[in-house]
């Protein structure tokens, strides 16, 4: 796939510029799904309209005005295995108020592409998007293999994907296994260093080195944590948020939270007994979690579905600490204060909920992607919802003030 060149001025979808709601709080389609009408995404071979778009990365590219958006594009079908999935981008130039038409990252063979995630490396001016190149159908979760795509102007080209066999997940025997990177963003430490969180791993790339693996430990079930966050603190720990294995909630008598860790690279500690933090309900889905500073204090900003049922993805929630992620109880609000345009259970409603991302502009604004199910049938159940429904991802943006009363 050949190199693409795209800029902030070919605004499709929105039509026009966000002005934020009485409440600091406003939301739009930015990959839309088949029956999106002006915001759906043409396929490359200009065949309609992509199915489902679903997952998502945001970064904004700190010092600048620029925001670039990731998805995965999916051609036939929502399910992992309908296949030949691409990665799709929109960037902004201004601070996510307006957005490029949708353009293709990675894609254009028999492959998926997918688990995007976002990192910029503000020494180099570098902006790097993992993704890991699957093979189709039934074969999705056999042995995925890393790729990194990179640009240096914030985003506007692209290099093609490259291959990191180095970097790829394998079981203790050495044989391929299935893998997770992200999705969403990686992060730069204060002292230059660049994670990226990963399959019971984090990829790591230290001021002037190459990217090497760093094993973590496993979870409660004896298994690697995948679809996972990572933020600095203010006292230089990192700490790791994880989904719940379904394995766990589904087989194991373990509670419905997030997996969650502090510490450094060879010295974690796991909250209480257990590997969760039991603050942050979790219905075994993916979250995103960011630093955010609001007038010069430091907050841990994390959104994911308040579920204690299983794939329950419609209970979209965001949360702030003010302690470095010690406590969540404080600052809590769920997104269906400010719902969606049309959502609720009829016929060609969106329902929000599943896969996020997060990111924090210059201006102190912080934008969200948050996947979005068209309803097909009046009051479907959560299987339907999951399984049938084509799948939107949306943005948001949002001031601090809220969550977090100034």
């Amino acid at each position: 796939m050949a190199a693409v060149g795209i800029t902030g001025s070919g605004v499709a979808f929105p039509q026009r510029a966000f002005a934020l709601d009485a409440d600091g709080m406003e939301s739009k389609m930015l990959f839309g799904d088949a029956g999106a009408g002006a915001a759906a995404i043409p396929k490359p071979s200009g065949n309609g309209n992509y199915h489902s778009c679903r997952g998502g990365a945001i970064l904004a590219i700190p010092g600048t005005s620029v925001v670039v958006a990731v998805a995965g594009g999916r051609p036939n079908g929502v399910a992992d295995a309908s296949g030949n999935f691409n990665l799709l981008m929109r960037r902004s130039t201004d601070s996510g108020l307006t957005w490029s038409t949708a353009t293709g990252l990675a894609g254009a063979t028999l492959y998926s592409w997918g688990n995007e995630t976002l990192v910029h490396d503000r020494t180099t001016g570098r902006l790097y998007c993992f993704m890991l190149r699957r093979q189709p159908g039934e074969l999705h979760d056999k042995d995925p293999k890393v790729y990194i795509a990179t640009s240096d102007d914030n985003g506007a080209t692209w290099t093609d994907p490259v291959v990191r066999n180095d970097l790829n997940r394998r079981s203790d025997d050495g044989t391929p296994t299935n893998d997770f990177i992200g999705p969403g963003n990686g992060i730069q430490r204060a002292d230059g260093t660049l994670v990226i969180p990963a399959r019971g791993r984090l990829i790591i790339k230290e001021p002037g080195g190459d990217w090497v693996g760093e094993r973590l430990p496993n979870g409660l079930a004896n298994l690697p944590y995948g679809e996972g966050t990572v933020a600095e603190r203010s006292d230089g720990q990192l700490i790791l948020n994880y989904r719940a294995l379904n394995h766990e909630i589904k087989e194991g008598d373990y509670p419905h939270t997030r997996r969650v860790a502090i510490g450094n690279p060879g010295n974690w500690q796991q909250f209480g007994e257990e590997y969760w933090r039991a603050q942050i309900i979790d219905p075994g889905c993916h979250g995103a979690q960011i630093s955010h500073t609001v007038n010069g204090a430091h907050f841990l900003i994390h959104l994911n579905s308040a579920s204690q049922t299983l794939d329950n993805r419609y209970a979209m929630t965001l949360r702030a600490s003010a302690d470095n992620g010690e406590t969540w109880a404080t600052y809590r609000k769920p997104l269906s204060v400010d719902p969606l345009a049309h959502e609720g259970n009829q016929a060609g409603n969106l329902r929000e909920g599943g896969y996020s991302a997060l990111t924090s502009t210059g201006s102190g604004i912080i934008l969200a992607l948050v996947e979005a199910r068209r309803v097909l049938t009046d009051n479907p159940t959560q299987d339907e919802l999951n399984y049938e429904s084509p799948c939107a991802v949306v943005l948001r943006r949002f001031v601090p003030s809220w969550i977090i009363p100034a």
